[in-house]
């Protein structure tokens, strides 16, 4: 099936669709949707082709999973999953050769990359601040002095 037809089928109602009051567009948590929105470009589930972003499960680095052509009547075998732990910047390489080497939706480059690079500082450590302790009422001044 035609993945313009597999959109007009389930544009408006799917498991994934999120939608809300006073909201245009509605989002779509499906795994293979790069933006969450729901739309014929990022939606994951009617292109052969398709792209995923999420973190890895120890907390450091991303996996990429994309559709494999092979298998495509057999959606089991479907998802090939790559977990990328190398740092930010080699990662976000990576990830660019990937869509470019293998002429891999080139249209969503750049929201994979933004997906990706999300992630990564989600996964920085947040630097420790140290909290200073002020003196406070009446007890404390009369010290002081």
């Amino acid at each position: 099936m035609s993945a313009d037809l597999c959109w007009l089928i389930i544009r408006n109602n799917h498991a994934y669709l999120a939608k809300k009051r006073n909201v245009k567009k509605p989002f779509s948590t499906e795994p293979m949707n790069l933006k969450n929105v729901n739309s014929p470009r990022y939606n994951g589930l009617i292109h052969n082709k398709m792209l995923g972003i999420e973190p890895a499960p120890g907390g450091k680095g991303v996996v990429l999973s994309f559709k494999a052509r092979k298998y495509q009547t057999k959606p089991s075998k479907n998802l090939i999953k790559t977990t990328i732990k190398s740092g930010p910047r080699r990662a976000l390489h990576s990830i660019r050769k990937f869509i470019k080497g293998n002429r891999y939706r080139k249209d969503l480059k750049m929201a994979a990359l933004r997906r990706a690079s999300a992630i990564f500082r989600s996964q920085k450590a947040q630097p420790f601040k140290k909290i200073r302790r002020r003196p406070r009422g009446t007890k404390a001044v009369k010290k002081t002095e």
